[in-house]
């Protein structure tokens, strides 16, 4: 080996080792926001679908959740009901450690409609 052949390696392999560490660790922190988007999403669909629920529920519950996880929300829950199902919608920011990576993840989570029937309609 000649001199500063190794200098030569290192300064070249280090940033590339670099990059790789900081890729993985962005797609943690995106799995991470991807499992707490639909955790939110699912608790708000559950709010909504219990007999007596609303949208609003379902909007509250989820961004109820999302405070709790301490996730930031890129914007408020879409949610929709048809058909006796709801379905609810959570958009959260993704933390950025690689600049070119995805800013944002969509989960949603649906539930049908609970109904109350009377004994006698039944």
């Amino acid at each position: 080996m000649e001199r500063g052949e190794t200098t030569a390696q290192a300064v070249l392999a280090v940033p590339v080792l670099l990059l790789f560490l900081l890729l993985g660790v962005q797609v943690s922190m995106f799995f991470n926001t991807a499992q707490l988007a639909a955790i939110a999403a699912q608790d708000g669909a559950i709010a909504g679908s219990v007999h007596g629920g609303s949208e609003i529920l379902a909007i509250a519950a989820a961004i109820k959740t999302t405070a709790e996880q301490r996730a930031s929300e890129a914007k408020t829950p879409d949610v929709r009901i048809n058909n006796g199902v709801i379905e609810v919608k959570v958009i959260l920011h993704v933390p950025s450690v690689v600049p070119f990576f995805t800013s944002s993840v969509a989960r949603s989570a649906s539930e049908p409609l609970e109904r109350f029937v009377l004994e006698v309609d039944r």
